[in-house]
């Protein structure tokens, strides 16, 4: 990656991190040729800023977890649109922690459990927690290992998809930074869904919603198997892919 290659309005908020990092409006410049040669190493800019804003919050980002994604983002507008006031919501596999905690800004009144297999993630979900000033219970387990009562009425799960052929061909900066268990989903993507959904089976709830986002390649052969659940419809992301399965017990 040359500097050329580094649009404008990237160099600028370097700039502006590099600012903020020494105090100073003027005497910067060390502080940005740093910052600078790291984006030129292909870090994502997310990392170098350290923060990004998701949805109505803000959260921050560091190697320990995946960048959310704008596909993630409107999944809270998913959500939105299928459940009005769910009293106990679970996110499986929850990272940074950004949909557990845009659930409880949504639905201040519910009780939000969050679960990740990494130890790692799971203490920046705590951090972003404490700076959003928003209580969740986060709890470290493997899927639904350590969840004790599955007494929720929402669950929402945005876990690995992507079939592990072909995440040499993901760009650079996501291979070389970004921790590749969040994104390997198996040979076919579907290993972790289909644990969850196999998982989901011993549910007794009448009223249970499921909120999945998925890899479009694999979607309409996951809707066919949602064969013991009442409705279950695909949704569409920003650019009309098929990308969100909803399903209702």
């Amino acid at each position: 990656m040359g500097i050329q290659s580094i649009p404008e309005h990237e160099l600028a908020r370097l700039r502006e991190k590099a600012k903020e990092i020494t105090g100073s409006q003027f005497d910067y410049q060390s502080s940005y040729t740093e910052l600078l040669s790291r984006r030129l190493n292909g870090e994502p800019l997310q990392y170098i800023e350290e923060y990004v804003p998701f949805y109505s919050i803000q959260i921050n980002v560091d190697q320990r977890c995946l960048i959310p994604r704008p596909e993630t983002e409107y999944m809270i507008e998913i959500i939105k649109n299928n459940i009005d006031t769910p009293k106990k919501i679970l996110d499986v596999g929850t990272g940074t922690g950004c949909i557990a905690l845009m659930m409880k800004k949504l639905f201040p009144d519910s009780e939000v459990h969050a679960v990740d297999i990494s130890n790692d993630a799971l203490s920046l979900a705590k951090e972003n927690a404490e700076i959003n000033n928003l209580e969740v219970n986060f709890y470290q387990s493997d899927l639904l290992s350590n969840v004790e009562t599955l007494d929720f009425d929402l669950i929402v799960a945005n876990l690995p998809y992507i079939p592990t052929s072909t995440l040499s061909t993901l760009n650079k900066e996501v291979i070389d930074y970004e921790p590749l268990i969040a994104l390997d989903g198996g040979e076919d993507g579907r290993l972790y869904i289909d644990k969850l959904q196999n998982d989901l089976k011993n549910i007794d709830s009448k009223e249970l919603v499921l909120v999945l986002e998925v890899d479009t390649s694999h979607a309409e052969s996951l809707l066919s198997s949602f064969t013991d659940w009442e409705d279950v419809k695909l949704e569409k992301d920003l650019v009309e892919r098929d990308r969100y399965i909803v399903a209702r017990k």
